[in-house]
């Protein structure tokens, strides 16, 4: 997906669990500069008084800093769900068909009621890993009210992970093995795998809000925190490496990176050393950009663990190669597009008035000389338009005729059709093999729509006769679905649902609407 907008600048608010920072950042040849950094941390808070602290520190960044353009939104893990997907190698057209499919499938809301996008995560043989991300429509919105309420223009609402991801490669371009990044949050941890060009994400609650990094008053306290931090996220750790080995061939990480507010966390890092047998070190970004003079190296410094999605995200803007996914609400992207558009608009159309001002003058004139010829040639045509009223009446005529003849036609072109259609899916299912149908029927159609038929079938697996059919079968079933969509009589595939209860057989039902090109 190409950036939001094109420009050297860009303008970044981290609407983060406990936090909320803004960064002015812009483009120095290769490099990032930031130019502009402010923060105003809460207390963690859940629901309605989350989002009343990030409007109030909206507010309050607001009043510090006075950045004008649009925007990009980082939304926080919590609010995000993330879901890889495999789909095979197609054309980009089918390939949309397929996600979009498997969205309504993966999702567990209705699509209406969420903003999602998709982006491809890396190649596995004859499939593309895509990595799809949702939120509901409510908190996005949500969020997005409070932006434009403290006088911000949203443009773009980026998840927290790929802002990890572009903050990691800033550090760790195209690492050649295996690395595990974890952006330890007050409320959820992002767990990335970063192999080369692919990745591979997973979001988990912390569990503990109140772990922020900030070191506790009892040092007995802050040692059994630590202790059972660890051994939580290293069980997480081998859970989502152990999932991603079998899905993906991934294999075990040779390094792990620590980023985000807990971090910090004293003795967390060698913790997990112990536990994951592998070296533990700190994501700190800061150092693969430049400051600006307005920006205090002591507080970049400071926040250096919790700018990795800040600068992340500043990176998917201005610089090429990075995964994006805008879950900005279609509304708004919309009315911005609007506004983008209007300035020149109403440019080009004050220079249309003022260049066609003159000719206007001249044609006047040009009109008057027209209209008094005009005059003379209607005396002189008066014979001629009675001779063709009379054509015109033969012309219709004929033309009547012409409808009757096209309707004959069209009746016997109906005949055939049905009998090439069932030719062309005995066809297809004779291709596949081990599949049939048992219903077939006209669905009644509404007026004007093209004819939709419903049909059902089965297909054998034979592999697993005494058990329920294989991922094979099902993406046999989905192949040829999908083919019945490449007949030159079927426009579309619809309302496609499987049902694998009965064992070694899946049944199939979907709704084939007609091409209007090859009406039946």
């Amino acid at each position: 997906m190409p950036p939001a907008f094109f420009s050297p600048r860009a303008v970044v608010l981290d609407c983060g669990a406990c936090r909320t920072a803004l960064g002015v950042f812009t483009r120095r040849g290769s490099r990032l500069r930031l130019d502009e950094y402010v923060a105003e941390k809460f207390a963690p808070a859940s629901g309605a008084g989350w989002l009343e602290h990030t409007r109030l520190g909206l507010l309050a960044l607001r009043a510090r800093v006075q950045a004008t353009g649009p925007v990009v939104v980082i939304l926080p893990a919590h609010l995000v769900l993330t879901k890889f997907l495999k789909v095979p190698r197609v054309a980009p057209a089918q390939r949309a068909k397929i996600i979009r499919f498997e969205a309504g499938q993966n999702i567990p809301f209705a699509l209406a009621d969420v903003i999602w996008d998709s982006v491809v995560a890396g190649e596995n043989g004859n499939e593309f890993e895509v990595l799809l991300a949702a939120a509901k429509h409510e908190a996005v919105e949500s969020v997005c009210a409070a932006v434009v309420a403290a006088g911000f223009e949203p443009r773009v609402v980026l998840p927290s992970s790929l802002a990890t991801l572009a903050g990691f490669r800033l550090v760790q371009p195209l690492p050649a093995e295996p690395s595990l990044v974890l952006n330890l949050g007050a409320r959820s941890t992002t767990l990335l795998l970063v192999e080369a060009t692919r990745f591979a994400a997973r979001t988990f609650l912390t569990g503990d809000p109140s772990l922020t990094g900030q070191p506790a008053a009892d040092q007995g306290q802050a040692a059994a925190d630590c202790a059972d931090r660890s051994t939580r996220l290293a069980q997480e750790i081998a859970r989502t490496v152990l999932y991603f080995r079998r899905q993906s061939n991934w294999t075990n990480p040779v390094r792990l990176w620590l980023t985000g507010g807990s971090a910090g966390l004293a003795g967390l890092a060698e913790a997990l050393t112990v536990k994951l047998q592998i070296p533990v070190g700190w994501l700190d970004v800061s150092g693969a950009i430049e400051t600006g003079p307005g920006v205090s190296p002591d507080a970049v410094s400071a926040d250096a663990l919790v700018l990795a999605d800040l600068i992340g995200a500043a990176a998917t803007q201005l610089r090429s190669g990075q995964p994006r996914v805008n879950l900005l609400p279609p509304e708004r992207r919309d009315r911005a597009n609007l506004r983008r558009r209007l300035p020149w608009l109403i440019a080009a159309a004050v220079f249309a008035v003022a260049a066609l001002l003159p000719l206007v003058v001249h044609f006047r004139r040009l009109a008057a000389e027209a209209q008094r010829k005009t005059a003379a040639i209607e005396r002189a045509l008066a014979p001629l338009r009675e001779r063709d009223a009379r054509n015109r009446a033969n012309l219709r005529q004929l033309e009547e005729l012409r409808q009757e003849l096209v309707l004959l036609q069209s009746a016997y072109d109906r005949r055939s059709s049905w009998l090439n259609l069932l030719a062309d899916l005995q066809a297809r299912l004779v291709r596949v093999e081990d599949v049939w149908l048992e219903r077939l029927e006209v669905v009644p159609p509404a007026a004007g729509a093209p004819v939709k038929l419903a049909i059902s079938g089965r297909m054998l697996d034979r592999t697993n006769p005494l058990a329920r059919v294989s991922p094979e079968t099902l993406h046999r079933v989905k192949t040829l679905l999908g083919s019945f969509g490449d007949s030159p009589f079927v426009a579309a595939v619809e309302n496609e649902h499987f049902d694998n209860d009965q064992p070694g057989i899946l049944r199939f039902d979907c709704v084939l609407v007609s091409n209007p090109q090859h009406p039946l």
